[in-house]
């Protein structure tokens, strides 16, 4: 019997532990986006382009990056992938195009994609970084986990 509690209470202890650091990752990620002045502005050329699955995600990845990351891959998610697509990226650009974005830096481990929060092709803006990091932020917030 004693056994059984001890082997509860380390379970229940572990799993505390996980909700815990979860809610500080997901809350750290959060108040680093708040930040505008963590967003730059970056070129690459285009050496890859998928949809998720489910097609609620554009992933981007880039050679020759100016300036570089700790990753090639991007992407562009909620309100703004609906943006991008009603100004035509699929048509405006292709593996070997070289493109400009707004993106922010930091590198939050494995698996983990850097959002893209303003695109411009040949000049033409696709995504204007103001909506673009409103409806960035707005997505992030409904994100229950990241």
């Amino acid at each position: 019997m004693r056994q059984n509690s001890l082997n509860r209470f380390l379970v229940l202890f572990v799993l505390t532990g996980i909700l815990v650091l979860s809610a500080c990752y997901s809350t750290r990620i959060k108040e680093y986006y708040k930040e505008k002045d963590n967003f730059v502005t970056a070129t690459g050329t285009i050496i890859h382009i998928a949809y998720s699955k489910d097609n609620t995600e554009l992933y981007l990845g880039f050679s020759d990056l100016t300036p570089t990351f700790d990753d090639i891959c991007f992407k562009i998610v909620g309100d703004n992938l609906s943006i991008v697509q009603k100004n035509n990226i699929d048509e405006k650009i292709k593996i070997g195009d070289t493109i400009e974005f707004i993106t922010a830096p930091r590198y939050f481990g494995d698996g983990y994609v850097m959002p893209m929060v303003a695109v411009s092709v040949n000049g033409e803006e696709l995504l204007e970084f103001e909506e673009g990091y409103a409806n960035f932020l707005k997505w992030l917030e409904a994100q229950k986990q990241l």
